[in-house]
């Protein structure tokens, strides 16, 4: 199991490492030859830094939740007492897959649609449904590492609360 979450380690870093770089390049390079030249001959930069930017934002959440940088209401759930922050935890978890199931759902639908109507985008011509990609398979892998931290968050709750046990006796 430690080989597949460092593969998806390794394949998120690469996706936003070489998608912020393709993404600050073009936006560099489209910025000058705009302000240098009279008609910027690159017309297709914008489709594909938000092409880019798509694949990177649906992995990067991903990479967050499972690096437990994912927003969680610490304030609110440390001034909770210790019994109730599991369910905090767990409605935390269980909204947040909730959540990517429906962007999984509703992004496969709309790859679907895209691939029955032929959709490319008109500056590069790349089809559409490879932009579209990204949010179902994001969502995929998102969901998957909300299982798993939620149920790492879960199982360290529970272990501070032998600790804390055994401190007590």
């Amino acid at each position: 199991m430690k080989r597949l979450w460092s593969f998806l380690n390794i394949f998120e870093e690469s996706i936003m490492v070489i998608g912020m770089t393709i993404m600050v390049f073009f936006n560099f390079f489209n910025v000058v030859c705009r302000y240098l030249l009279p008609q910027t001959p690159f017309s297709y930069t914008e489709e594909l830094v938000i092409l880019v930017f798509i694949w990177v934002s649906m992995f990067g959440i991903s990479y967050g939740y499972r690096k437990g940088s994912h927003t969680i209401l610490n304030v609110f759930t440390d001034r909770l007492p210790f019994r109730f922050q599991p369910f905090v935890i767990f409605f935390a978890a269980a909204s947040s897959a909730v959540l990517m199931l429906l962007f999984a759902y509703t992004g496969y639908r709309m790859v679907m649609n895209q691939v029955e109507y032929e959709q490319v985008l008109p500056g590069m011509r790349i089809p559409m449904p490879f932009v579209s990609a990204a949010i179902p398979l994001g969502a995929a892998v998102t969901f998957i590492s909300i299982l798993k931290t939620g149920f790492e968050e879960m199982k360290g709750h529970f272990s501070r609360a032998g600790e804390k046990k055994e401190a007590a006796a």
